[in-house]
């Protein structure tokens, strides 16, 4: 990425509040296509540079326009860390409670990788194609009835590795989806001077989920394969409700389009 960064622009808007307007509107004039340079100098899209606003803390990420968004991401970074770092952790040992061989609960969960990894290309397209955050709640309900997949099976006493295999595989691709679309979604969804912190809360409740999941693997809570998988579910449907009341579209939408989107919902709901 260092080694690729000379070859990728800045933003025309960090040029422009930096106070380089040339170089902005060459950025422009670059991207712009062949039909932009063919009308001349003139034509190129003017850039204005913004009022530059102090960084925001965390009490402005929870209050306001943003607030039962920001719950919405952290509440969904914390149950996916508790999926990757807790439940998926120990599905090996939990299978092998169940009778199945050591070995071959290991080798279940290459397989599943590997089914896994074409998923993560649809994820790419629903993201950019469909919507940002219609495939991120998709996504998020699909690791919800999943982990509720579990529930069936451990209940149900079902020990076929076409089942396992199969269910491990969706949950692989459901919590791959999740956090490849949520931390962008969390870069796009915040102004400016919010960017940085809204992104680094929402990145560091998953890394908190992570610190919970190896807490509840102390105390046992994984041990109990049913338990903790709709432990787990039940905060992955509340951030699916959340964002689904509270989140709104980014996908060919300007910044400035983004928030007043979230100014209206938030005095809708108030």
């Amino acid at each position: 990425i260092i080694f690729l960064g000379r070859y990728i622009p800045e933003s025309p808007r960090f040029l422009a509040n930096a106070g380089l307007m040339d170089e902005a509107r060459a950025v422009l004039a670059r991207f712009a296509g062949g039909g932009a340079r063919s009308t001349g100098a003139e034509a190129v899209p003017v850039v204005v540079a913004e009022e530059e606003m102090p960084a925001g803390g965390l009490r402005q990420l929870l209050q306001g326009s943003h607030a039962r968004l920001t719950w919405g991401l952290v509440v969904c970074g914390t149950a996916w860390g508790l999926v990757n770092f807790g439940f998926l952790l120990w599905l090996p040992t939990n299978l092998g409670s169940m009778g199945m061989d050591a070995s071959a609960a290991s080798a279940l969960l290459a397989r599943s990788a590997l089914l896994a990894l074409p998923g993560i290309g649809i994820v790419i397209w629903l993201y950019h194609r469909w919507s940002s955050i219609k495939a991120l709640i998709l996504f998020i309900a699909l690791t919800t009835a999943t982990l509720l997949l579990f529930v069936v099976l451990s209940v149900a006493k079902v020990q076929s590795t076409a089942a396992m295999v199969t269910a491990t595989a969706l949950l692989l691709v459901s919590s791959s989806g999740v956090i490849a679309m949520l931390i962008p979604y969390a870069a796009e969804i915040y102004p400016v001077h919010l960017r940085g912190t809204g992104s680094g809360v929402i990145a560091a409740s998953s890394k908190f989920g992570g610190i919970l999941g190896a807490g509840f693997g102390v105390l046992g809570v994984f041990g109990h394969f049913a338990t903790s998988a709709l432990l787990i579910a039940l905060p992955m449907a509340v951030a699916a409700g959340l964002l689904a009341r509270s989140g709104v579209e980014t996908r060919g939408r300007r910044l400035e389009e983004i928030q007043h989107a979230l100014s209206a919902g938030s005095s809708v709901s108030s």
